[in-house]
């Protein structure tokens, strides 16, 4: 795929977070009643069902095609999208590497961020003690944005050498401030009222619907009482979603993603968009979440 317009912008596409599932999700027994719901809920506002593989262009019509497509890959769907990026070829330990090659967008992306993270804490009481940062990467998040609201942070990431690289891209005093985890998102325990934040960036286009919802419920579940769940991915305006074979990923639809949110309990008590980046790639909204 090309890197702008409509096809999926790899800058925005960070490795992997998650192995090889063992859940009843990635081998479809439940996805289509799941998929049939999305489906009536997006021609309930007069949106497209329809989505693509980006390396075919062939159109799928239908969310529930989208499930059924998952299902034939199994647990593949999830296993190849950890090889792909495991290879530093595809994704050195560097912010250029992460961002795919686009190092460029850091600044904006921590522009954007920072004032989020003000209003959550101003205005809804999220705490300033502990965040956890999914799918972690090199720790370019962590020590841009979260280390500078929150006086520690957990890294979780699935790839061993990029959660190697972090404690040294981080730097001294405040790497001190985290522990680094090689984890996929399915294994991390996130244990009862830990965390004022979960920041999810770039990485939620990896679950499948179902362990999307229950990743979301797991990662409430880690929250303390005024705690909240930050989703930061890249949405699609022109389809309902956009599947990169290559990496084993989903752009959603806004409508799509809001819908999940929606059947995993959640409330959206923030929301903005990244004005920030260049127009040319996909949006990329915030959402803070709550259970409901």
């Amino acid at each position: 795929p090309t890197p702008l317009g409509r096809h999926r912008f790899h800058a925005l596409q960070c490795p992997p977070r998650m192995s090889a599932l063992s859940s009843q999700s990635a081998a479809g027994s439940s996805a289509v009643p799941l998929a049939q719901i999305i489906d009536l809920h997006l021609r309930s506002k007069s949106l497209p069902t329809h989505g693509n593989l980006s390396n075919t262009e062939e159109d799928v019509p239908t969310v529930t095609a989208l499930h059924e497509f998952q299902h034939q890959k199994g647990k593949k769907w999830y296993s190849d999208a950890t090889a792909y990026w495991e290879e530093t070829e595809n994704c050195p330990a560097t912010v250029d590497g992460v961002l795919g090659g686009f190092a460029e967008l850091s600044p904006p992306d921590v522009k954007g961020s920072l004032p989020f993270i003000d209003v959550l804490q101003s205005t809804f009481e999220v705490g300033n003690e502990k965040a956890c940062d999914i799918g972690a990467g090199i720790g370019r998040v962590s020590k841009l944005v979260l280390l500078e609201k929150f006086r520690t942070v957990d890294l979780v990431e699935v790839s061993s050498r990029l959660i190697r690289a972090a404690p040294e891209y981080i730097g001294d005093p405040r790497s001190k401030d985290c522990r680094f985890m090689c984890l996929g998102m399915e294994e991390f325990d996130f244990g009862t009222a830990k965390y004022d934040v979960v920041w999810v960036q770039w990485v939620i286009g990896h679950l499948t619907d179902e362990d999307l919802i229950t990743f979301l419920n797991r990662a409430a579940a880690g929250l303390k009482p005024n705690g909240v769940i930050v989703v930061k991915d890249n949405v699609s305006d022109a389809e309902a979603f956009w599947v990169d074979e290559d990496d084993s990923s989903v752009t959603r639809g806004r409508e799509y993603m809001t819908k999940l949110f929606d059947l995993a309990g959640m409330e959206i008590i923030l929301q903005r968009e990244s004005d920030e980046f260049p127009k040319e790639i996909f949006p990329v909204p915030m959402y803070a979440l709550r259970k409901k």
